[in-house]
C-alpha cells in the first residue's frame, strides 16, 4: 500500500508523546509537513506558514491545535480536499456543525473525531457485554475523568484559546453516551454542576430515565481517576483504566456475579494505533465516513446540552 501523505496542525505535547511516534513508523502514513504553533522540534519535517500549508496537496490533515483553531482548520482542510482527524472535541460550538458535515459529504472526505479508547480491546469487551444483556439491565452507571491541578500554564486553564477541563475530561463523559451507551437524549433527564474559575474546571453531569441513572465526574483539582463502573440487575463490572492508558499500565476489568469475584486482565495495547489502522482500512467507504458524521453530529450536541 502507497502511504497517504498527512499534514500536521498545531502539534502540542499530546502529539508528541502519543501520535508523532506512530506516524514516524507508520506503514500507512508518510508525514509531510506542519503548521505549528509552539516551539516543538520536529526533526527532518517542513515547517510551513499557514497560507503555505494550505497550498499543498495532503491525503490527510490530523489537527492538534487549540480548541477554537478547530473549526477554522477543519474547514479549510476539507476545502483543500483532505481527509481530517481531529482531536476532541471537534468544535466547541454546535452553530456550523451542520455545515461543515455537509461539505464533508459535498467533497466526499473523512472527517473523524479522535477518541482512541474506543479501538481498545476493553472497550469491545465491555460493549459485548452490554449489547448481550450478560448481566441482565443496567441499573446504574459511575464513571470519573479526574486528576489533580496542572501547570497554570497548561493550555486548559487559558479561556483564550477555547479550552477548560469540560472540553478536556468532560468531552470523554459525553462521549461515553454516543459511543459506548449508543444513548438517545430523548426522554431523559440531564443535569450538570461545574465550578469555573474563567474556565471550567470540574464537575458532574447526571443522566437519568425511568430505568438506568449515571453519574460522571470530569476535571481537575481531585485524585487521578480513570475508570468506569457500570452495575446491572445480575451482577458489576468495574474498569481500572478506560480512558487513557499508558504502555505500561496492567488494565483490567473486575467482574462480580453471584457472589463471585473474578479479574480480566488485558494484554497491552496501543489504542492510538489501532484508531489510525481502521481510518486507514475504511476512510473511503461511504458508509464508514457517513458514520462518523452521525458519530460527531451527536457528540457536539451532548456537549452543548450538557454544558448548559
Amino acid at each position: 500500500m502507497k502511504k497517504k501523505s498527512i499534514g500536521i496542525i498545531g502539534p502540542g505535547k499530546h502529539f508528541s508523546k502519543r501520535i508523532y511516534p506512530l506516524l514516524l513508523n507508520s506503514n500507512f502514513f508518510q508525514m509531510k509537513g506542519i503548521l505549528r504553533s509552539r516551539k516543538i522540534k520536529f526533526k527532518n519535517f517542513k515547517v510551513f506558514k499557514e497560507k503555505d500549508f494550505f497550498r499543498e496537496k495532503f491525503d490527510f490533515v490530523y489537527i492538534a491545535a487549540p480548541n477554537k483553531l478547530h473549526e477554522k482548520f477543519i474547514v479549510k482542510s476539507l476545502k483543500n480536499d483532505s481527509h481530517v482527524i481531529c482531536e476532541k472535541p471537534f468544535v466547541t460550538s454546535k452553530k456550523n456543525i451542520k455545515k461543515i458535515l455537509n461539505l464533508s459529504k459535498s467533497k466526499q472526505k473523512l472527517v473523524f473525531e479522535s477518541f482512541a479508547y474506543v479501538y481498545h480491546p476493553v472497550f469491545n469487551f465491555i460493549k459485548q457485554i452490554i449489547n448481550k444483556k450478560k448481566y441482565g439491565d443496567i441499573k446504574y452507571v459511575i464513571s470519573n475523568f479526574r486528576y489533580p491541578p496542572l501547570n497554570l500554564k497548561d493550555n486548559k486553564y487559558n479561556v483564550r484559546e477555547g479550552d477548560g477541563f469540560y472540553n478536556d475530561s468532560g468531552t470523554y463523559m459525553v462521549s461515553l453516551e454516543n459511543y459506548l451507551f449508543n444513548s438517545d437524549n430523548r426522554n431523559v433527564k440531564i443535569q450538570t454542576q461545574k465550578i469555573r474559575n474563567r474556565v471550567d474546571l470540574r464537575g458532574n453531569i447526571s443522566i437519568s430515565s425511568a430505568k438506568i441513572k449515571k453519574f460522571y465526574f470530569w476535571g481537575e483539582g481531585q485524585n487521578y481517576s480513570n475508570n468506569l463502573e457500570i452495575f446491572f440487575s445480575k451482577g458489576s463490572i468495574f474498569i481500572n483504566k478506560f480512558f487513557s492508558k499508558n504502555d505500561d499500565e496492567k488494565i483490567y476489568v473486575k467482574i462480580y456475579e453471584k457472589n463471585k469475584s473474578i479479574e480480566k486482565v488485558f494484554k497491552q495495547t496501543n489504542q492510538f494505533e489501532r484508531m489510525f489502522e481502521k481510518i486507514i482500512k475504511n476512510y473511503n467507504k461511504k458508509s464508514f465516513q457517513e458514520y462518523n458524521r452521525k458519530k460527531i453530529e451527536k457528540q457536539i450536541n451532548l456537549l452543548h446540552i450538557c454544558k448548559n
